[in-house]
Order: structure tokens, then sequence, then C-alpha cells
């Protein structure tokens, strides 16, 4: 590929470097120069253009995308259009996503211009996500380069597959100090981990933690032919000789594996009986939160084997978020938890036509500027704003505030994006304060309150208040709830999670009713204080 200088009388075939304002408008860089073209732009004075022009054995960006993109496209993926040399990969339904890593990486290391990017391994996902992504960095790359591209991923799709339908029996253990409301929660929290996995819970059972029930209790279940059996020990695996692991050989089991190189999760066992595959649960699967037990269900959901080779792998990214409530916390609770404060200022306000509501003026400042005042003037170390629709204007509002903006490029595919901008800012803090930049009433002392809340209570993870029996804004999540929050899509926000996880729900009543109020319409901000 040349790159560098042409007349513009000579420029027919090759493809513009920077984009061109001319009087017709705007021409994007990468446009092919055609013949008329040529002559127009000659029309307007330009004498000389920037380009690149491919050469024998060059193939175009577009072309080369395409193609590398193709040959990663694997059951259950489906191919965007290839476009200024990227072309994206995305979900066709819920599931696992599966690719070889090691030919990912092996491309990645041919030639500089050619780059694939994709999820973490063995990642869930949703329909629609995007998995992968091809980009093209120059506007041409060889065809020599290409082909050793092609030839390091051939045979390495990436891949979605989803959850087939399973069912699964629960056995719960008890000792005295187990209350009756623990086993009532777990149960909960296991039917919320299966169903999204397509695992239907048939039958719930409890007894004493010894051999000999644990062992009558799987001869039961075992007569009703599960695919799993669950099993949550009053007392975690300590040992292959502990009360669970005995009861399965003595059911004529066995044990695969015990402990994995995963954190929340490590004393998870597998085992199995005839077809029968058993999981003693750890600990944390009494939590709704993500840990080792997700990591092999989600796997076992897609019939996909759960190897040792595999679950060593595990090891690297296998630290997980922490779990407050667990007996020996890895974190230091004691410690001082940092709280950060995001100002969502990014929506277009679609539903007050041309104004833009963030920055109607409610006494002496705008909408977003209360909002940011109140939270830079909190208990909060760090504050800051995440921006979008008319970025300018808003962060030129907010500049007397002094605090940070970041802006979202995707701010137009929902308040999700938003969100996941402010936590990726945010990711070093204990907990993030969500602020929505349309609620100006929300004072100093409600958000104090929240942040409190927070301290006060570490078995909690979502923080959010109420007033007259009617939950608001703004909602604090503590870091557990991080990883999830980045996974968020659309314009939901965070409100999914509170429905999602409601065990994890602190409520902090508020006497003012501000948390409930925020302005959408045009007749809504003529309410406003001039």
């Amino acid at each position: 590929m040349i790159f560098g200088t042409v007349d513009i009388r000579n420029s027919e075939g090759c493809y513009l470097a920077h984009s061109l304002k001319t009087i017709e408008g705007r021409i994007s860089k990468g446009t092919k120069v055609t013949a008329a073209l040529a002559t127009r732009l000659a029309d307007q004075g330009i004498e000389s253009v920037l380009v690149a022009q491919l050469e024998q054995g060059d193939v175009h960006e577009d072309d080369a995308a395409r193609t590398l993109a193709q040959i990663l496209n694997g059951c259950g993926v489906s191919l965007s259009s290839a476009r200024t040399g990227r072309a994206n990969l995305f979900a066709e339904f819920e599931g696992l996503c599966q690719f070889d890593a090691q030919a990912i990486v092996a491309a990645n290391a041919i030639d500089e211009g050619i780059t694939v990017a994709t999820l973490a391994e063995n990642q869930w996902v949703l329909q629609g996500r995007m998995v992968a992504t091809v980009k093209i960095i120059p506007y041409a790359v060889t065809q020599e380069s290409l082909d050793k591209v092609l030839a390091a991923l051939s045979g390495s799709p990436i891949t979605v597959s989803p959850a087939k339908p399973h069912n699964a029996v629960l056995i719960q253990t008890r000792l005295p100090s187990i209350k009756e409301p623990v086993l009532d929660k777990t149960r909960r929290v296991t039917e919320n981990r299966l169903l999204p996995r397509a695992v239907e819970l048939l039958h719930e059972q409890r007894c004493e933690h010894s051999v000999p029930d644990l062992l009558s209790v799987i001869r039961q279940s075992l007569d009703r032919q599960p695919d799993w059996i669950l099993i949550v020990g009053a007392s975690a695996i300590s040992d292959r000789a502990d009360v669970i692991p005995e009861a399965i050989i003595a059911a004529g089991g066995t044990i695969d594996r015990y402990g994995i190189p995963v954190d929340p999760g490590n004393l998870l066992l597998l085992a199995h009986i005839g077809k029968t595959s058993l999981i003693g649960l750890p600990g944390c699967a009494r939590s709704q939160r993500y840990n080792g037990l997700d990591m092999i269900i989600d796997r076992m959901a897609c019939d996909v084997a759960v190897t040792n080779s595999w679950l060593s792998a595990l090891s690297v990214g296998g630290l997980l978020t922490e779990i407050a409530t667990r007996p020996a916390p890895r974190i230091d609770a004691s410690r001082q938890q940092i709280v950060g404060i995001v100002v969502l200022a990014a929506g277009s306000s679609s539903r007050a036509g041309s104004i833009n509501k963030l920055l109607a003026n409610h006494g002496d400042a705008a909408l977003v500027v209360h909002v940011a005042n109140a939270a830079r003037n909190s208990q909060a170390d760090r504050v800051i704003a995440v921006t979008g629709y008319e970025q300018e204007r808003v962060e030129q509002a907010l500049a007397a505030t002094t605090i940070e903006c970041h802006y979202n490029g995707a701010y137009a595919s929902g308040m999700a994006s938003s969100v996941m901008t402010g936590i990726s800012t945010l990711i070093d803090c204990d907990a993030v304060l969500i602020c929505l930049g349309d609620m100006p009433h929300v004072s100093v002392d409600i958000i104090n309150q929240l942040i409190d809340a927070y301290k006060s209570n570490p078995n909690k993870s979502i923080f959010l208040p109420v007033n007259s029996n009617r939950r608001g804004n703004p909602v604090l999540f503590s870091k557990v709830f991080f990883d999830t929050l980045l996974t968020l899509e659309g314009d939901t926000g965070a409100k999914k999670l509170v429905q999602q996880y409601p065990d994890e729900v602190f409520e902090v009543i508020v006497e003012s009713d501000a948390v409930l109020v925020d302005y959408d319409t045009v007749e809504e901000l003529q309410t406003l204080s001039p």
C-alpha cells in the first residue's frame, strides 16, 4: 500500500486518508475517489489530497475484515456488515461463548494491522451481545498476511452454545447452628441461579449433616432420575473424607474433583453416580453473587464437558469479587471504604422535545448542576459526571462544579452504557452511588444517608431510598456488583439488578419525596422555579 499526497487529477481509485470538508459537505476518510469525485474536488480548488493507494497483492480493509469475521463465525453467532475496516460478531441467543484463545493470540501476533478482540473465554452472554470484533488498522493489508491469519484461525470458530433443558434436585444438610430461614434463602438463590440456565428444580429435601442421613436422601433423589443433584452442606467440605463425599461414595458414586482454583468457590466438589452429576456446593453458593459455581453450571447447562484441564485453567482470572458475608473475607472490612458518585448526564431528553432538560434553569443553575453540587458536597470520596448528548454544553454548565466529566460515545444506546462508563472510571472504589442528572431536589443529606447506610450494613450490597413506601433514586451499589453492572445493556440502567437480587437490597427511609421527583417532559420542566 502506498500512502502519500497525490495530485487530485491522479487520485482516482485511491482512498482518502483524512476526511475532507467541501462545499457539498464532509467526505469521510476511507472514501474511494472516483473520477467524478476527483473532478468535483478539483473544481473547488483542491489541488492535492493525502491518500492510500492499494498495490498488487493488497486487500481492502473491509474485504479483509469480512473474510476474517466469516472464518470466526461459528454456531450461534451472527455477523455485521464490514465497514471502515471493522466487522462485529454477535450472540444469536443467550448461552456460553467459547473459542480457542491460543488461536486468537497467535492470529494477533502475525500482523499489527490485523486485530481480533473477543470477550473473556467461556463467558455467559445474552442474546445480541457483541462477542468479538475484527478491526483492520490500515486501509489495506497484504494477501500474504491475511492468509497467515486465516490459517491461524482455521478450525477455531467463535461459538455460542445455548442452555439445554436439565432438571435438578437440591439437598441441604442441617446442623443446630443453621436456621431454617437460611435454608429457605438458599433454595431461592439456587432457583434464581438455575432458571436462566434452563434448569428446573424438581425437588428440595433437608436432612441432618451426617453420612447415614445424607446417604438416604441421595438414594431417594436418585429415584427421581435427575440430571443433577446439588448438595449444600451445613458445613463446608474440608476433605475428601468429609460427610458429603463419603455419602456420595457410599451411594456408589465417584468423586471427580474436589477443589477448584476459583475464589470464591474453592471448596466445590464434582462427582457422578451413573449419568447423574453431583455437585457439592461451596458456601458462597448461598449468595446470588457470581462465584466459581456459576462457572461450572454455565458449562454443564450447555452439555459442555467440565475437564480437569479446563478447571486448572480457571486459575488465571479465578480471583473474583469479594463476598463480604463469608466467615473469613480476604478484604479487610475495617479499612475506610471509598465511595464514588456517578452523575448521569448523557441522555438526549427525547421526551422534552427540543429542550435539553439537564440544562433547564432551576433557580440559579441548571438541573444537572444542582445534582452535581449535591454530590460534590456529600461524604463521597470521588464524584464524576458521564456526558454524551450535547457534550460541550453540558460540560460547560458543569465546569463551575469542578467535578470530572467523562464522555460516553455510546450514549444513544441507552442508560446502561453511561452506567458502564461511570463504573469503569470508578472501578477502584468500594461502592458507587448512581445519581440521575434530572433529579435536582436530591439533597446532600439524602446522599449522605445512603452512604452511611452502606458503611453501617456490610451484609447488604444495594442501597436505595424509600419515601411513602415507594422506592426512588439515587441507588448505591457495593463493589460486589461492579462486574454485573458492566454487563448491562439498553436503557434499563441498574433497575434490573434491584429486581433480580432482592436479598441484597437495603431500603433507606427518607423524609423527602425528592427521591421520587424527576423532570422528563416539557410540562414537568415548566413547573421548575425560575
